[in-house]
């Protein structure tokens, strides 16, 4: 039996944006099982062409949650950890970058597998599948980094009255 995923923080905001991030992170290994076989060459070229259309919607599925968490964190936790360490440079900023940073891997990979797909060679799909690779891969840092700065600091620096405030901001559906 899987035993069940445990909680980092004990905050209530904090457990949102974890389970949040958890629920992503499940949603991404649909779509990277695609991209891993895409990079282990296990694709014939029609294969290729049906796994990249598999991947593309999974994608498409994938943004709104995605777009959802992040413009909570960008709208209520984002300023409110900048009144306390500001917002032009640091953790807050570099955070919301990378954000940004997923976004146009997302939007790469998209802008170049709209339309029929059927015309790509595999060495196209293969360079086209190293955007969502990529996005993978910012995501899965951007999570441990959120993780292990950004949430200490709302345990460390928010006082009870922000915590719950932000809980209640936070404590929306993505889906």
């Amino acid at each position: 039996m899987a035993e069940a995923q445990k909680f980092k923080f004990d905050l209530p905001a904090l457990r949102v944006l974890e389970n949040e991030h958890r629920y992503l992170e499940y949603l991404m290994s649909g779509w990277h099982t695609i991209v891993l076989a895409f990079e282990r060459d296990i694709y014939t070229v029609k294969e290729g062409h049906e796994a990249l259309k598999s991947l593309r919607k999974l994608i498409v599925d994938f943004i709104e949650p995605l777009k959802n968490h992040t413009d909570k964190e960008e709208e209520f936790l984002f300023p409110m950890l900048a009144q306390y360490v500001g917002s032009e440079q640091g953790p807050v900023n570099a955070t919301e970058e990378e954000h940004g940073e997923i976004d146009a891997y997302i939007g790469h990979f998209l802008h170049h597998t709209r339309g029929d797909v059927n015309h790509f060679t595999l060495e196209e799909m293969k360079k086209v599948v190293q955007d969502a690779a990529e996005a993978f891969e910012v995501i899965t840092v951007h999570f441990v980094k959120e993780e292990s700065v950004l949430f200490l600091m709302v345990n460390n620096i928010l006082n009870i009255k922000e915590q719950d405030k932000l809980y209640e901001q936070l404590y929306t559906s993505i889906l």
